[in-house]
């Protein structure tokens, strides 16, 4: 049986996107909300080493953020 290597990568999910002057990014504080280019019912992408390999529905599970993988066509 052979072992797969331990591998180290970077993975995010992109909810959204927008752009903020730098003033407005200095007058964040918690609870601040941000607007966001798409709504909360659109898919999330789910980017590994800079590219995006899966689309998913953001999901809430025990009180923590995971992604349903739904599929996804390049």
């Amino acid at each position: 049986v052979a072992s797969i290597p331990k591998l180290n990568l970077q993975v995010r999910f992109i909810l959204g996107r927008t752009t903020l002057p730098l003033r407005d990014v200095f007058k964040l504080t918690t609870g601040s909300v941000i607007d966001l280019d798409s709504s909360a019912t659109e898919p999330a992408d789910m980017v590994v080493q800079g590219r995006v390999l899966a689309r998913g529905q953001v999901v809430v599970v025990n009180g923590n953020y995971g992604l349903k993988i739904v599929p996804y066509e390049q």
